[in-house]
């Protein structure tokens, strides 16, 4: 019986660290972007994106044992607000749509 909570902390950790370093990354590809490209993409503002990615990386590191001082379901907020920004915002850069490109393009 001792093995599988073994098992099932060893899990849950992983599954917060990946949630943290997700986190993290979608901040972190927040702050790579130009506010030109937010525009461009009719998103908001990347001040909004910052902040909204800085509170989730915050209560994904909260929620990383030993601390464990984030519930769960704030941190699946925070899970989800680091996916909305990867499929929203990533997304529309991936396929080409960067306003700065765009404006090179225009004027070589």
């Amino acid at each position: 019986m001792q093995a599988l909570a073994s098992i099932q902390s060893t899990v849950f950790l992983v599954i917060i660290v990946a949630i943290f370093v997700f986190t993290v990354v979608g901040l972190v590809s927040s702050l790579l972007y130009s506010d030109e490209m937010y525009r461009a993409a009719d998103k908001r503002t990347k001040k909004f994106w910052c902040l909204i990615l800085g509170a989730s990386a915050l209560v994904g590191f909260l929620a990383v044992p030993p601390l464990s001082a984030m519930p769960m379901f704030v941190t699946i907020i925070a899970l989800i607000a680091g996916g909305c920004q990867m499929v929203c915002v990533s997304d529309h850069r991936m396929k080409g749509h960067d306003g700065d490109r765009d404006e090179h393009e225009r004027n070589p």
